[in-house]
């Protein structure tokens, strides 16, 4: 029980950071769109020194490169596998845009905005957990660049190779691998400063945004719709229990360690990915759905995820 209220505290302070962002767009002191603002602050420049910051301060051995390869399997082959399952699960809507949007939300997930921080903040004593949702990150953002393209504009030719090699968490986690090996924060331990600084926006700013977002959209029809509910029980309870599942397996099979499992859990039990509307923005998808399923979801993980991690903890 004390594992549940642990991580339900967190959960709550984490959403009440949104309220702010709500706030400032209630009292048209900010527009919905200034989020867009923050939103690239937050990508160019909060995720990467988090996650530069991060990998500056781990200790490669040999258990850490087992966490990094293993993480990076699990990463490549839990979403592939969800993007050819997704199909099935959504073909009860006729409608083009609304399905591809239903099986991007139900595939990708909010490991960078939210995975990242709540990592930091609930286990800030077992790094491997914080490497592990990083990895996951990196491979999942590469392939949402790929087969999330496709699946929001059913266009092939708009799948994006070069961003998803070059986005800017894969280019910081590069730097901060390369800077760790050849010992510069032993020379220069600012460095870590002032990567730490910059990457504690990443859970204010991500929460933020979420409160401008949702000050800017009717609360009511997105509660209303079986879809916010359909895809939010995919995302939020049934692919996280069969993921987690499998990470037990392997880790009773393999003695693979508790924080693989813990790591594997925070990266795949987050809401909806908040690039969800970006791309529906920049690719033509179904926009309103995207806004309904990545708020909507995001919620309901209030409830979610602290049930779901003492029931893991109970197993564990």
């Amino acid at each position: 029980m004390d594992a549940l209220i642990i991580m339900l505290k967190n959960v709550l302070v984490f959403v009440a950071l949104a309220i702010p962002g709500l706030i400032l767009v209630k009292t048209k002191l900010l527009k919905t769109e200034a989020s867009g603002v923050l939103s690239k602050v937050l990508l160019y420049i909060g995720m990467p020194f988090l996650i530069l910051n991060s990998t500056l301060n781990v200790s490669f051995n040999g258990e850490l490169l087992k966490i990094i390869w293993i993480s990076a399997v699990i990463g490549v082959v839990y979403t592939m596998a969800c993007f050819f399952l997704s199909k099935p699960w959504t073909a009860m809507e006729k409608e083009e845009k609304t399905r591809g949007m239903m099986r991007f939300c139900s595939v990708f997930t909010n490991n960078g905005f939210l995975g990242i921080p709540l990592a930091t903040a609930v286990f800030p004593t077992q790094p491997l957990v914080l490497t592990c949702v990083i990895i996951i990150n990196i491979i999942t953002n590469a392939l949402m660049y790929t087969l999330g393209v496709f699946l929001i504009s059913g266009d092939k030719s708009r799948i994006h190779v070069k961003k998803a090699l070059c986005n800017p968490v894969l280019i910081a986690f590069v730097i901060g691998l390369i800077l760790n090996l050849i010992g510069v924060k032993s020379v220069l331990p600012e460095i870590s400063t002032y990567a730490g600084y910059l990457g504690g926006l990443v859970t204010p700013l991500s929460m933020l945004i979420l409160g401008m977002k949702l000050g800017g959209v009717p609360i009511k029809p997105m509660f209303t719709s079986w879809k916010t509910y359909y895809v939010s029980a995919i995302k939020l309870v049934a692919m996280p229990a069969v993921i987690v599942a499998i990470a037990l397996l392997l880790n009773s099979v393999f003695a693979l360690g508790a924080e693989l499992v813990l790591g594997v859990f925070v990266a795949f039990a987050m809401p909806t990915a908040a690039l969800a509307t970006t791309f529906a923005d920049g690719y033509g998808g179904d926009m309103d759905n995207a806004v309904s399923f990545t708020l909507g979801s995001t919620i309901l993980s209030v409830a979610t995820i602290p049930l779901l991690y003492w029931l893991l903890l109970a197993i564990l």
